[in-house]
């Protein structure tokens, strides 16, 4: 159960910091305002998940129960591991993101929300890597962290976006616009997330170890991670060229519903490649 709590706390986490960042990135470069109750309650999310998440790793580690927690093995984790300074980092980057988006500055949101995101680097594989091979590692993992932040604060406002999407309205223009101008930030992540994510992969398991994945779960596990990758290429492809350019057809109710179908599975499929991770985190390569 407590494995169970630490992998939930993780997702949670991920999404919510993932959020936090990536809606202020699409909002400015699509030129829109923003919506600042929403940033208000990320930052806000972001501390209470960073403390449960806390509270599931000392529970994890110990072998006791999070609740009640263990506060003293809390205060060994945070004053004589790395993950004290990792958490004051990202408390303190949550903070100026709340009183950014507090302040009615939405935009500005993004750069403390970018370090916060960053932060997530530190605690799972990349921070136990060491040396020059630590540093490759963890930049290869804030890349790839920030590069799926876009894309998951992409999809969010381009799904609310379809779903309140009526045909013959002045918003159809808007939205084909919207989706058409994600082209090139869509390209610019996805070749991010390959070039991080092959990084990513050489550090953590090593060439030589490559095929051993095969017989693991974290294998296993990656597999399905890079299979769900591969359908949200597909189905951004599909957007990109047929169903976006159909909205201005003469079936206009087809393409909205197509559309509408196509991001809920491509959103499903990034929440569950997200919970891969979160799993993953938690696993020996070669366990």
């Amino acid at each position: 159960m407590t494995e169970g709590v630490l992998i939930g706390a993780r997702l949670a986490l991920m999404i919510d910091l993932a959020l936090l960042m990536g809606l202020p990135l699409f909002w400015w470069v699509m030129g829109m305002a923003g919506r600042r109750g929403v940033l208000v309650a990320l930052a806000i999310g972001g501390m209470a998940l960073s403390a449960l998440w806390l509270l599931a790793s000392v529970a994890a580690m110990t072998g006791t129960p999070i609740i009640p927690p263990d506060w003293a093995s809390a205060q060994i984790l945070l004053t004589m591991t790395p993950i004290g300074p990792v958490l004051a980092v990202r408390g303190g980057a949550l903070l100026l993101a709340l009183s950014c988006a507090s302040a009615g500055r939405p935009k500005l949101v993004l750069i403390p929300a970018a370090v916060a995101a960053a932060t997530l680097a530190w605690t799972g594989h990349a921070g136990a890597t060491e040396d020059m091979a630590g540093t490759i590692h963890r930049a290869a993992d804030v890349a790839h962290i920030w590069a799926a932040a876009g894309w998951i604060g992409a999809l969010a406002v381009l799904l609310h976006a379809v779903l309140a999407l009526r045909p013959a309205t002045a918003e159809m223009r808007r939205v084909a616009t919207m989706l058409s101008r994600f082209a090139l930030m869509g390209t610019l992540i996805v070749a991010t997330l390959m070039v991080s994510g092959i990084i990513n992969g050489v550090m953590i398991v090593g060439l030589a170890q490559m095929p051993d994945l095969a017989a693991s779960r974290y294998g296993w596990l990656l597999g399905a991670k890079l299979m769900l990758f591969g359908l949200m290429l597909g189905l951004a492809a599909l957007n990109r060229w047929r169903l976006t350019p159909a909205l201005e057809s003469a079936m206009p109710q087809r393409a909205i519903a197509h559309l509408r179908l196509s991001l809920l599975v491509e959103t499903s499929a990034a929440i569950a490649i997200i919970a891969l991770v979160a799993w993953l985190g938690t696993l020996d390569p070669m366990g």
